[in-house]
C-alpha cells in the first residue's frame, strides 16, 4: 500500500452488488438504491470475485454520511446495518498492490477517484474499494491495474 498524499481520495462513486439475498436497500447521501426487489439473486461465483463494477451510482464527496442497508438473506431472515465509510478509509488512501515507485505521479488514478462497492452476499457485508492505477511502463508509455481489494467484512 502507498501512503503518498498524491494517493488520498476526496471524491468516490458507489456501486452496489446483490449475492444471494432479496430486497436490498442502500440509503446513501440521501439518494435510495433497490436491488432484486421480490426475488433472491444468484450466489456469487468465482468470476464475480473480481466483478468490475459497471453501473456506478454519481459521484460523491467523501464521505456523505452512513450508509444504511436494509436486506433480506437467502433463509429470509431480515438484516440491517450502518455502515460508516469515514470509520472504514479513515485515512482516505487509495487502497492498491502495485509497486510505488512505478505510480504515475501527475495523475495515479485513472478516471480521478476509486469506486466504493457494497456488497451484499446472503448474511455476509462486504465492503471493496475498486480502482484503476496509472503506472509508468516506460519514459513515454503508462499501463493500467485494476484493484478490487477488500476494506472491510461482517457477517451477520
Amino acid at each position: 500500500m502507498a501512503n503518498e498524499d498524491f494517493l488520498k481520495f476526496s471524491k468516490h462513486d458507489l456501486n452496489i452488488q446483490a449475492y444471494s439475498a432479496s430486497d436490498v436497500e442502500v440509503l446513501y447521501a440521501g439518494t435510495p438504491h433497490k436491488l432484486s426487489a421480490g426475488k433472491l439473486a444468484p450466489a456469487k461465483t468465482e468470476k464475480d470475485q473480481n466483478k468490475f463494477p459497471n453501473f456506478k451510482s454519481g459521484s460523491y464527496v467523501t464521505f456523505a454520511g452512513p450508509v444504511d442497508v436494509k436486506w433480506s438473506a437467502a433463509d429470509g431472515s431480515k438484516l440491517a446495518a450502518t455502515l460508516n465509510l469515514d470509520e472504514i478509509f479513515k485515512d482516505r488512501r487509495v487502497l492498491h498492490t502495485d509497486d510505488v515507485s512505478r505510480l504515475y505521479k501527475a495523475d495515479p488514478v485513472a478516471g480521478g477517484h476509486p469506486t466504493i462497492i457494497i456488497e451484499v452476499n446472503d448474511r455476509t457485508l462486504n465492503v471493496y474499494m475498486f480502482v484503476t492505477i496509472r503506472l509508468e511502463k516506460d519514459a513515454t508509455t503508462r499501463e493500467h491495474h485494476d484493484h478490487r481489494t477488500l476494506a472491510y467484512s461482517k457477517t451477520y
